[in-house]
């Protein structure tokens, strides 16, 4: 993929957020990601019981995004997905250092939910022709970062690490 069609699959992805809220129609439900960043909040709690709350807190953003993704409430749901990609990475960050192997792939899983996240607003973003340029002037942070997290050739190469 080029970068000139990498930039537009990415404000055209994070332009879906804006373009229908304008519309007033839902977005498809997230319930199998919120289900995996969940699951492995909760593998992860009982390992650093001084990171509980922020990982509640993740948790609940995930919840929360859900909610008001599948409810057509994007104004607040870019705000979410803004809150919960720099709350995992926060966890990551804090989290990675000296991490066994097992805690390294819960904090991946984290890390894979919020592409997924990602993934699913650049797909749903890429059947609204005008979301690009909407997007590009209103939250232009966020359509770089959906962009980042939904490249495809990192989903490649994500795909090939798991099956090695």
């Amino acid at each position: 993929m080029n970068r000139r069609n990498f930039i537009k699959g990415s404000a055209v992805g994070a332009g879906s957020i804006l373009v229908l809220d304008t519309v007033g129609c839902g977005g498809p439900s997230l319930s199998g990601t919120v289900t995996i960043i969940t699951g492995a909040i909760a593998e992860l709690k009982p390992l650093f019981p001084d990171k509980t709350s922020l990982l509640d807190k993740i948790a609940k953003l995930a919840t929360d995004f859900n909610a008001d993704w599948t409810a057509g409430k994007f104004d607040s749901a870019r705000t979410i997905f803004d809150n919960l990609d720099s709350t995992i990475n926060q966890v990551i960050s804090d989290l990675e250092v000296n991490a066994s192997t097992r805690v390294k792939l819960m904090l991946a899983t984290l890390g894979i939910g919020i592409r997924t996240v990602a993934a699913l607003i650049s797909e749903t973003g890429a059947k609204q022709p005008k979301a690009a340029s909407m997007a590009r002037s209103t939250a232009s942070k966020t359509v770089d970062r959906v962009g980042s997290l939904a490249n495809p050739s990192d989903a490649d190469w994500i795909l090939k690490a798991v099956r090695k």
